[in-house]
C-alpha cells in the first residue's frame, strides 16, 4: 500500500516579493558570461507587474495509421518569461538593463537591438526559522536575455519607467556531487541575501 503524505504541515508558503535583484552579465575574456560587480536592488517597482511565466508547452502527435491512438507525442517545453515594470529611469538603470549610451547629463536610446543578458532574483518572504531567523525563497533566472523598453505615457495617472523583460536561458550549473543540471531558473528554498545595500 502506497504511503500518504500529507503536505500542511511541511508546505513552504511564499506570496509578496520582498526584493528583486537584477546583475547584469558580460563576456569574461574566455567568452563566458560572468556576472558584472554591480548587482541592482530595485525599490521602485510598479505594484503587481512582476511575473515569471512559463509559455505553453507544445504537444506534436505522431499518428498511427491502425489504430486511433498516437504512437507518441512530442512535447516541446514552453520557454519562461520573465517581465517588472521599473518606474525609476536614472542613468546607470537605462544603460545596463536597457542598453542606452550615456553622455554626461544625457542618455542615447540604442538604434538596434543587441543582445544583453542579467541574472534576475525575486525573492519573497519565507517567515522566520526554528532560531526566529528571517527566511527567503527566490525565483532565480541565471541568463535572461533582456527585452526591455522605455516607459513614458499616461503620465497624469504613472511614472516614467521601464519595463524590464526578457526570456530565459538555460544555464549549465554546478550542483552537490559536483554534478551539472541545464537550467532556465531554479529555486532556491533558503536564498541569502547580498550583503550590502539591501534593506530600507
Amino acid at each position: 500500500m502506497a504511503t500518504v503524505k500529507k503536505t500542511g504541515a511541511t508546505s513552504v508558503k511564499v506570496a509578496k516579493p520582498k526584493f528583486i535583484f537584477a546583475t547584469l552579465l558580460t563576456k569574461g575574456e574566455s567568452g563566458a558570461y560572468e556576472k558584472s560587480d554591480t548587482t541592482y536592488q530595485f525599490e521602485h517597482i510598479l505594484r503587481d507587474s512582476t511575473s515569471l511565466t512559463q509559455d505553453e508547452n507544445e504537444t506534436n502527435a505522431i499518428e498511427n495509421e491502425v489504430s486511433d491512438e498516437a504512437i507518441m507525442q512530442n512535447v516541446t517545453l514552453g520557454a519562461w518569461q520573465f517581465t517588472t515594470t521599473i518606474e525609476d529611469i536614472q542613468k546607470d538603470l537605462v544603460k545596463d538593463m536597457c542598453g542606452f549610451t550615456v553622455d554626461g547629463e544625457k542618455v542615447y536610446a540604442p538604434a538596434s537591438y543587441t543582445e544583453r543578458f542579467a541574472e534576475i532574483a525575486v525573492v519573497l518572504d519565507a517567515g522566520t526559522d526554528a532560531e526566529g531567523e528571517q527566511k527567503y525563497v527566490a525565483y532565480v533566472v541565471p541568463k535572461l536575455q533582456l527585452n526591455t523598453r522605455l516607459i513614458l505615457e499616461s503620465l497624469s495617472t504613472s511614472m516614467a519607467g521601464f519595463t524590464l523583460a526578457g526570456t530565459a536561458q538555460s544555464t549549465e550549473m554546478t550542483i552537490t556531487g559536483s554534478k551539472t543540471v541545464s537550467s532556465p531558473m531554479y529555486i532556491d528554498m533558503d536564498y541569502t541575501l547580498p550583503t550590502s545595500g539591501v534593506g530600507g
